[in-house]
Parts: structure tokens; C-alpha cells; sequence
């Protein structure tokens, strides 16, 4: 049995300030899988509230967070053989470099799960003391895994490096078959950069049988006026993940015209594919190494209402070519399905734990 020490957000009972994200589904989805595969994980939450907080209160959050998962690691990692850190991307510089130190000394390797953003961007934005801090410390864990293709070639001569997408395992019990464009969805935080303003100015003046029905927590720069007297759109609150399928299962096209700075894998595409629904998104960091256009989703130039509208109007009126994309979808949604992703996970993990010391647990003369 290989015992692994999971720092990640696995916190529940979603609020305004506790958002359940990507990186909460991501941390649950390794406990879920690791465990399939064997593993025995002890948990580090590192889960806290820090979404539409005073800025001073973030900060106190986030030092409190630093603290416990410091003391938390010191204290558990004799326990374990390997340390797995699920961390944001902008976070890795200060607390992965921390928790590195500690394995280091320790002599445990350090696995780190990149999330919730596209680390090539954070590092192009680190100044010299930033990079140098970072290439002697976190970037030196046993293995980093990084989201993004283009991340992974930006630091491919890292052997540590590895391309591991968000995945997710949706199990659609029959498909679908969507003949023609009727039902929208939008899916994400309501930041006005995940493109909601362009979405609700597309949908304005669609044909009256269509609606775009809009879900999501709200963040300090929602717009909530954007709703008021909308003639095709409705907004429907926060999908919990166990709903997400079935809501999913019942409309044709998702919109995620997102230009937020940190897009990385928006996991909302590949449930929506995983479903057999086309994506509208723009054209925007890593997302077009998600959705091909005209292959299994339409991709717009970012911030532009204009060319959301666009295409949803060429779907409309070309219902061969929106059931291609379906089609095209529900085959791009088996590219990111868990199973064969964490069967690589496991086997990388696996070599990691053998050379590794023992528990000090197990070690003779111990209880």
C-alpha cells in the first residue's frame, strides 16, 4: 500500500464564500481515482473562504492558509511516502516552494498538481528573484504536472514536467441526440471576464424559440443589470456538481466566450463534450487546444458579442453542421476521460513511492 499525503481544497457546503470550483472537483476526483488504483490518502484540506471577501480579510485567509498547510505538512509527511500538493497556479511560488522545503528535508518527494490557471503565464510574469526562488525550489519536486499542452512545451526540457489536462468522468446513460439549436447554457463564475456580458448581448435578439439560461456563483464584478428585462435569458443560480449532468443533458449549445487571464482547461468544456454538446469559446489562451472549431465547437475572437452572435446564427441555420459538432464533441469528450489519465497518474506515483522511505509508522520498533 503506497500512503500519500494529499494537500488539496476538498472543502464542501458551497457558499458566497466558499465557491465550490475546478480545483475542489479536481482534488475530489484524484481521492476518488488514487484511491481505485490503491492508494492510501491522508487528506490536508486546504479548502478556506476566500471568494467576494474584503481584500484585507483575503489576506488574513490566505497567511492563515499558509500556516496551517506548513504546520500540516511538517507535522504528516514522516506519515506518508509521497506529499501530492493540488495547488492554483498563481499560488505555486510561495507555498509550493515551502512545502517543497519541508520534503526536502524530510526525504520525501514532493508530487505538484498545477490547477486553476496556465502556470507559462505566471511564470512570464515573475521577475528575476521570482524565477530564481522558483528554479530552485518548486520547480525541482519529483514531478510537476501542468494543465496545459503549451505549458508542458514551455518546460519540456524538465524531465520532472508532465501534461496531465482536467479530466472528468461523466457517465451520459444514453446519448442525446440534439438535432438543432434551442436551449443555451452558460456555465462558470459569473466574472464579467468569463465573457457573460457578450453572452447575454448575443442571445438579445435570437429567434423567440431559443433561451440562454445562465448558472453560476456571482463575484464582485457581476453585473446583475445585465439580467433585468433580458427577452431570452434567465439566470438559474448555483448547478451543485450532482446536478451538472442532468442540467447538461438538457440543452443544445454551451457559450463560454471566456477572456479570463488565467484560462487554462475550463472544465465546464469537457463535461459539455462529454455530453455531446458543441462550444462556443473564444479564441483564447490554452482553449483552442480544447475545442477545435468547426470540429467540435465554434471559436469567436474574445470580447466580442458581435461574433458570439455570429455563430450561434451560422448554427441556426445549418443544422448539418451543429450535428456534426455534437458529434464532434462526444468523440473530443473521450480524449479527457479520468480512467486512462490516472492509470498514467498511478504509474508515475508508483516508481516514486518504491525509492522512497518508509512511513515512520512502519518502521520496526514503531507503533
Amino acid at each position: 500500500m503506497t500512503n500519500i499525503l494529499l494537500v488539496a481544497p476538498l472543502g464542501s457546503g458551497a457558499s458566497a464564500t466558499n465557491v465550490i470550483g475546478g480545483s475542489k472537483l479536481l482534488a475530489a476526483e484524484l481521492v476518488r481515482e488514487l484511491g481505485q488504483r490503491g492508494f492510501e490518502l491522508e487528506v490536508l484540506d486546504t479548502s478556506g473562504d476566500v471568494t467576494n471577501i474584503s481584500p484585507w480579510r483575503f489576506q488574513v485567509v490566505r497567511l492563515t492558509r499558509f500556516l496551517r498547510v506548513v504546520w500540516g505538512v511538517a507535522t504528516k509527511i514522516r506519515h506518508s511516502q509521497i506529499a501530492f500538493l493540488v495547488i492554483a497556479a498563481p499560488s505555486a511560488l510561495v507555498l509550493a516552494s515551502a512545502v517543497w522545503a519541508i520534503c526536502t528535508m524530510a526525504r520525501r518527494p514532493l508530487v505538484l498538481r498545477l490547477s486553476g490557471g496556465d502556470i507559462s503565464v505566471v511564470y512570464d510574469g515573475y521577475g528575476a528573484a521570482a524565477r530564481w526562488l522558483a528554479h530552485r525550489a518548486w520547480m525541482r519536486s519529483s514531478l510537476v504536472y501542468v494543465e496545459t499542452r503549451q505549458s508542458y512545451r514551455d518546460f519540456d526540457h524538465r524531465p520532472n514536467f508532465r501534461w496531465f489536462p482536467t479530466t472528468r468522468k461523466f457517465e451520459v446513460p444514453a446519448r442525446v441526440r440534439r438535432e438543432e439549436v434551442r436551449k443555451l447554457i452558460f456555465v462558470a463564475r459569473l466574472h464579467m471576464t468569463k465573457g457573460l456580458a457578450e453572452a447575454l448581448d448575443a442571445c438579445r435578439h435570437l429567434p423567440e424559440q431559443c433561451h440562454l439560461q445562465v448558472f453560476g456563483p456571482g463575484m464582485s464584478d457581476t453585473d446583475w443589470s445585465l439580467f433585468e428585462a433580458h427577452p431570452r435569458a434567465t439566470y438559474g443560480g448555483v448547478l451543485a456538481p450532482e446536478d451538472m449532468l442532468r442540467v447538461l443533458s438538457e440543452h443544445d449549445l454551451m457559450l463560454l466566450p471566456s477572456y479570463y487571464s488565467m484560462e487554462g482547461y475550463p472544465a465546464v468544456i469537457l463535461e459539455a463534450f462529454q455530453c455531446g454538446m458543441p462550444v462556443i469559446a473564444a479564441r483564447w489562451r490554452a482553449v483552442p487546444e480544447l475545442v477545435g472549431h468547426e470540429q467540435n465547437g465554434l471559436l469567436v475572437e474574445p470580447r466580442s458579442a458581435d461574433a458570439v452572435r455570429a455563430a450561434i446564427e451560422r448554427l441556426l441555420a445549418d443544422p448539418d453542421l451543429y450535428r456534426r459538432l455534437c458529434d464532434g464533441a462526444e468523440r473530443r469528450g473521450e480524449d479527457f476521460r479520468s480512467a486512462k489519465w490516472h492509470d498514467r497518474m498511478a504509474a508515475d506515483l508508483r516508481p516514486l513511492a518504491d525509492s522512497a522511505q518508509r512511513p515512520q509508522a512502519d518502521l520496526p520498533g514503531r507503533s
